[in-house]
């Protein structure tokens, strides 16, 4: 999950860098470093967030070029400064950055150790540096794919060496790597976002691709046989003004205030591939939504709409265990649910259904991600840049874009859902009246969020919602939270209610799933339990209620949505925590 950054141009490399790696922190921020060549090769890197080591070291002021950075989730060696990319090679001429994981990296270690290379660090990566200087015969670009073929496990990785300053050589596999096109320049990045202010021309590479990057362009082949491949650069449309707080204190309340304006995109765009989606849902025999965290949840919403609306049977499933439980064959569909669309977990299993001849699509936010170009079909989120590691808004845009689907279907399927689709259109606005009552929900994130544990309870098609509101909490906050369906309350789990542990509560507007949350709230406050309940349309007794506008409990996990965000971000600035980067998180999940 860490963030890697290249230049090749006529600029000094660590600013562009530094900028680069800045955009990059919600993917790891334990550490970062930037090496650049400039007549030797010089190496700057620490431990902190990026800003803390600017400060120390002046990363920006580094000059030369080419330049790689890098910034850090720690995955194999602790938070030091030794374990900080750039790693180098013994000579100090070859460094590389890297994200992913060598799984055989132990064994790579002995057999180079035992061949009189000195390592400086624990990590994994280091066995990169040294590798490729221990096949360098007078060609870098030889020498990585060299060094790559003993490689197992996942990378993106850049290198340059003081031997050939006028290159950096890039090649990927299971972990996302973009080259941006300038004019005599170029970048590379692991994502888009990080370069976006310099082109938004962008070249994804694919698995089992490298690239040769010179200030004038690049060349890319296949790493298994060093065929020059045709590649394709896309236009990318988002605007660097979107990567702005636009005035407001965190990027994570910025991209929840902007969930009107986000569903209201998401009820318009991609008529036809909405169609396209439903129509292949129909065909299917069996159907898995799969995906990891606040995607899952939007997919086990979206299993209630496909059974209500639509009466097809669609099986929402967590993409690491997709492999372990789910039948595929050629009957099936794996629809991918992934912001990112560089996610591992969900990444794997569409590979893995393509293996067993399923068919595939997916809903992506990211152009050019590599879930676009695995899927068979795609359906794009258009959500715009989402910076903060807790996912907002990408959150109500998949939920609308999944209903947009189960209402299509349900149409090819004879349903009538014409007054539903009435309603749909009223999302913004009540959304918009939500955000309004952001003074009141900080009021009681301030006033009842006193102690350590929390319960979540929602029944029906918000018991996902209890799940995702429970994920919102924990993730900023650092409390503990558990979601749960409010039927299994009184399984066990009520043994737990005390003075010290309060229940959040959904309540739909009406329905009999209204009378069960009710009896249950009660059953939480006879044994002394503090009740918060977030209720659509009149306000429930308890101890603390948030009474949101009225909707359709078909609606009501969208429209929920916001006001759990902002508990979940309110009580975190209460407890002064980093709300945009959380610790031990980021944004996406590209190891196993």
């Amino acid at each position: 999950m860490c963030g890697i950054v290249g230049y090749i141009g006529g600029r000094n490399a660590g600013e562009v860098v530094l900028q680069g790696l800045k955009r990059l922190e919600y993917r790891g921020y334990d550490s970062c470093g930037i090496a650049c060549i400039n007549r030797g090769l010089v190496v700057k890197k620490d431990v902190g967030e990026i800003d803390e080591i600017e400060a120390r070291h002046r990363l920006s002021r580094i000059a030369g070029s080419p330049g790689i950075g890098h910034t850090r989730w720690a995955t194999h060696g602790g938070v030091t400064k030794e374990n900080a990319h750039p790693h180098v090679d013994c000579s100090g001429e070859i460094a590389v950055v890297h994200n992913g994981i060598i799984s055989n990296h132990e064994e790579l270690r002995r057999k180079l150790e035992a061949r009189g290379h000195v390592f400086a660090s624990s990590t994994d990566t280091e066995v990169l540096p040294h590798l490729i200087e221990e096949h360098y015969r007078g060609s870098l670009e030889e020498a990585v794919r060299r060094a790559l073929a003993e490689v197992e496990g996942t990378y993106a990785v850049l290198v340059i060496s003081t031997r050939e300053p006028e290159k950096i050589i890039a090649a990927r596999r299971e972990s996302p790597l973009v080259i941006g096109m300038g004019e005599g320049e170029m970048f590379i990045a692991s994502d888009i976002f990080s370069f976006l202010r310099h082109t938004r021309r962008a070249l994804p590479l694919d698995d089992g691709e490298y690239a040769l990057v010179t200030r004038g362009g690049c060349v890319v082949k296949s790493l298994a046989t060093g065929e020059v491949k045709r590649k394709r650069v896309i236009e990318v449309e988002w605007s660097d003004e979107e990567a702005r707080k636009e005035g407001y204190p965190h990027f994570m309340l910025k991209e929840i205030h902007e969930q009107p304006s986000t569903v209201a995109s998401a009820l318009k765009i991609y008529p036809e591939d909405v169609a396209r989606l439903a129509e292949m849902i129909s065909g299917a025999e069996r159907v898995y939504l799969t995906g990891a965290g606040t995607s899952l949840h939007a997919a086990m919403v979206a299993e209630y709409w496909f059974a209500q609306l639509a009466d097809k049977l669609v099986i929402a499933i967590d993409s690491s265990e997709l492999r372990n439980k789910g039948v595929l064959d050629a009957g099936t569909l794996v629809v991918g649910i992934t912001q990112s669309g560089e996610t591992y977990d969900t990444l794997a299993a569409l590979r893995y259904a393509k293996q067993r001849g399923a068919k595939t699509a997916a809903i992506v936010n990211v152009i050019g991600s590599t879930a676009t170009r695995i899927a068979e079909h795609v359906l794009m989120q258009g959500s715009g840049i989402e910076i903060a590691v807790c996912a907002t808004k990408t959150y109500t845009s998949q939920l609308t874009l999944l209903l947009r689907t189960a209402l299509e279907l349900a149409k090819l399927r004879g349903g009538d859902v014409e007054a539903l689709e009435a309603e749909v259109g009223s999302l913004p606005g009540k959304l918009a009246r939500v955000l309004e009552l952001e003074q009141e929900i900080k009021r009681v994130a301030e006033q009842h969020f006193d102690v350590s544990n929390y319960l979540f309870i929602g029944k029906g098609i918000n018991y996902p919602t209890a799940l995702e509101g429970a994920l919102k909490l924990k993730e900023i906050s650092y409390l503990h939270a558990e979601g749960m369906s409010s039927g299994m309350l009184k399984h066990g789990t009520i043994s737990l209610i005390d003075e010290n542990m309060h229940t959040v509560a959904f309540v739909p507007a009406q329905g009999e799933n209204r009378k069960r949350i009710m009896s249950n709230i009660q059953e939480v406050r006879a044994r002394e339990g503090r009740v918060i309940a977030i209720a659509s349309g009149e306000p429930v007794a308890g101890d603390a209620c948030i009474a949101l506008p009225s909707c359709s409990e078909e609606l009501s996990p969208i429209i929920f949505a916001p006001a759990f965000q902002l508990l979940a971000y309110h009580v975190a600035l209460k407890l002064g925590r980093n709300v945009d980067k959380p610790r031990a998180l980021a944004k996406s999940v590209t190891v196993e």
